[in-house]
C-alpha cells in the first residue's frame, strides 16, 4: 500500500497557476456570463418570428468565438476616440520597448484589415474601424483574451508585492549610488547665461527649432505633471503619477539622464528645484524634500495645528529667493512655509475657493486669486491687503501668472480658454482692465508660463490635443506660424522656459518632454 505525500507550497502554487482554484473559476464564469450578456428576454426575442431574416443562418457551423461582438460604445467624436486609442497603443509599446529583447520591424509596417473576416470584426472598437497596425492587433488580441479569461487575482497580488519590493530597492539605489552624478553636474562650470541687454523679439513670426526630447534617454511611464529648470545649472526635473522624480542634463543634443528618485505611495503633481534641494508633492498631507547633494529624503508636514486648512500639499510654489514655500490650502487659505525649516510661518485667507497664487520677484508682495476671479495683493512684510480687484469677465478662473521685469505683466486664465493680459504699470485705484484678451483656445487653461525676459507667454490646455499657443506679450498677439498642424505636441500637461530664454520644454500626456529652441535668443 503506497502513501501519497503531502503537496509542498511550490506544487500547490503551480497547480493553481495551471488549473486555477474554485474561487477564481466561479469569478471568471460570472464574467463570461456578463460578457455574453444572455438573458431570458433576449432569448425570447431572438427566437420570435419577427426577427427571422429571409436568409437563414446555420449557427451550428459557426464557431463560438464568432457569435459575439464586444461593443464598447461609440462617442460623439470618433476622431478623439481614435486619437485616444493611438495614445494608449503608444504608451503600451513604450513599456514593451523597455522590457523586450527583440522587435520585429514588420509590426510597424504591416496593417491588418478588420473587415475581411467575421473573426476579426470583434476586435473593432467602433464600427468605423477598418484597419490597424500589427502591434495594435497584438494588443487587442491580448485584451480580448484577458476579458474572457482574466488572470487569477492571487497572481496580480503576488506581482504587485514584487513590484513594490523592486521599487523600494530601486529608490534605495538611487539615493545611495547616483549622488556622484548630480554632484559632478552641480560642480561643473556650465550654467545658464542670461544676456543683460534685452533684444526685442518679432511680434509677427517666431523662429523655433525642435531639439532632441528632453527625456529621450529615460522617458516617463505616466503623463508629465510638472516641469522645472534649475535656476542656474542646465538641469531639468520632471514628475508624474509614476511616482518618480527624474533629473536630466539639458544640452539640446543628448540630454543625458542624471538621476531619479522613486517616492513610494506619492504620485507627483508638482516638483521644483530650490538650489540643491528638490521639493515634490502629490495629493498627500506632506511635502517631500530631496537633498540632491547628500541623497537625503525627508517628509515635511509641520503645519502645527493648521492641518484642517491644508488637506493636501499637491500644489505649491517656491518663492524666487527661496524664502517661502507657498501652498494652495483649503477653505480659502494660502499657507506659507519657511524655505529653510519647512515650518508653517503664516497664512492668508481669501473669500471663496483659492485656485492660484504668485510671488513677486523681490518677494515683497503675494497675489492670490479665487475661482470667481477676485484678486488680492498682499504685502508680505505687513500682511495687509495692497489691492483687491476683479478680473474682467471673472468666470471660472484657473490660472494666474506674473512675468517680465519688475512683474510688469499679469496673465489670468479661465476654464473657457480665455486669457486676460494686464499691464501692472497702468494699474490705478479703480479696477484694472486688460490691455488684451487672448481667445485662441476654447478649453480650460492649465498652463501659463512667461519667458524669463517677459517677451513671450506660453498658454496651454490639457483638455485637448495640441492646445498650446505662444503670445507676444507687449502686443498681445498670438504667433500664427507655430505650432502648426504637424507639430507633435499631444495633450500638453506642463510647460516651462529655461532661465536663459533659449529653450521651451513641453510635457504631454504620453510621458514625453519635447524640447524647442527659441532661435531669437541663440
Amino acid at each position: 500500500m503506497s502513501m501519497e505525500l503531502p503537496k509542498d507550497e511550490e506544487e500547490i502554487a503551480l497547480e493553481k497557476l495551471v488549473f486555477g482554484d474554485e474561487e477564481g473559476f466561479a469569478a471568471n464564469l460570472r464574467k463570461v456570463d456578463n460578457l455574453y450578456d444572455y438573458s431570458s428576454s433576449e432569448n425570447e426575442e431572438v427566437g420570435s418570428d419577427e426577427f427571422h431574416s429571409d436568409e437563414e443562418i446555420d449557427l451550428d457551423n459557426v464557431q463560438d468565438e464568432d457569435l459575439f461582438f464586444i461593443d464598447d460604445g461609440t462617442t460623439d467624436n470618433d476622431q478623439e476616440m481614435a486619437e485616444s486609442d493611438a495614445e494608449s497603443t503608444e504608451e503600451t509599446s513604450t513599456d514593451e520597448e523597455i522590457d523586450a529583447v527583440w522587435h520585429d520591424s514588420d509590426d510597424e509596417r504591416i496593417t491588418i484589415n478588420l473587415t475581411n473576416s467575421d473573426r476579426l470584426k470583434k476586435l473593432r472598437k467602433n464600427p468605423d474601424d477598418t484597419s490597424i497596425s500589427a502591434s495594435s492587433y497584438v494588443n487587442r488580441l491580448r485584451a480580448q483574451f484577458e476579458k474572457i479569461y482574466p488572470r487569477p487575482r492571487w497572481i496580480e497580488d503576488l506581482e504587485k508585492a514584487e513590484d513594490d519590493s523592486d521599487a523600494e530597492e530601486q529608490a534605495e539605489k538611487t539615493s545611495n549610488n547616483d549622488t556622484n552624478a548630480i554632484l559632478q553636474t552641480l560642480a561643473s562650470t556650465q550654467q545658464f547665461t542670461q544676456t543683460k541687454q534685452l533684444k526685442l523679439i518679432s511680434p509677427h513670426k517666431i523662429s523655433i527649432t525642435r531639439l532632441k526630447n528632453a527625456n529621450q534617454t529615460h522617458p516617463s511611464r505616466a503623463a508629465i505633471q510638472s516641469l522645472n529648470f534649475h535656476n542656474s545649472h542646465p538641469l531639468l526635473i520632471t514628475g508624474g503619477f509614476d511616482r518618480t522624480i527624474r533629473i536630466y542634463h539639458i544640452d539640446g543634443r543628448t540630454n543625458n539622464f542624471v538621476t531619479s528618485l522613486y517616492l513610494k505611495n506619492s504620485p507627483i503633481t508638482t516638483c521644483a528645484f530650490s538650489g540643491d534641494v528638490v521639493y515634490a508633492a502629490g495629493r498627500r498631507r506632506y511635502l517631500n524634500k530631496w537633498n540632491i547633494t547628500t541623497g537625503q529624503v525627508e517628509k515635511i508636514s509641520r503645519m502645527y495645528g493648521r492641518e484642517q486648512f491644508q488637506r493636501s500639499m499637491e500644489y505649491f510654489k517656491v518663492s524666487p529667493l527661496r524664502t517661502w514655500i507657498g501652498m494652495v490650502g483649503s477653505s480659502g487659505w494660502c499657507n506659507l512655509l519657511s524655505g529653510e525649516t519647512g515650518q508653517w510661518v503664516q497664512g492668508y485667507k481669501i473669500e471663496g475657493t483659492i485656485v492660484d497664487f504668485e510671488f513677486s520677484q523681490d518677494e515683497k508682495f503675494l497675489v492670490v486669486v479665487n475661482s470667481a476671479g477676485t484678486i488680492w495683493e498682499y504685502d508680505l512684510q505687513s500682511g495687509k491687503v495692497i489691492r483687491k480687484w476683479d478680473d474682467d469677465g471673472a468666470i471660472g478662473i484657473t490660472k494666474l501668472k506674473l512675468g517680465g521685469p519688475k512683474d510688469r505683466w499679469m496673465a489670468v486664465g479661465s476654464n473657457n480658454g480665455i486669457v486676460n493680459l494686464y499691464d501692472r504699470n497702468t494699474f490705478a485705484k479703480s479696477s484694472p482692465k486688460p490691455y488684451k484678451t487672448v481667445e485662441n483656445l476654447v478649453t480650460s487653461i492649465s498652463s501659463l508660463e512667461f519667458s524669463p525676459d517677459g517677451q513671450v507667454l506660453c498658454i496651454a490646455s490639457r483638455a485637448k490635443r495640441d492646445a498650446l499657443r505662444l503670445v507676444h506679450v507687449a502686443q498681445g498677439s498670438v504667433y500664427a506660424n507655430w505650432p502648426t498642424s504637424g507639430t507633435p505636441l499631444g495633450k500638453v500637461t506642463a510647460a516651462t522656459f529655461s532661465p536663459d530664454n533659449q529653450m521651451l520644454a513641453i510635457g504631454n500626456e504620453s510621458g514625453k518632454v519635447t524640447l524647442w529652441s527659441l532661435n531669437h535668443y541663440g
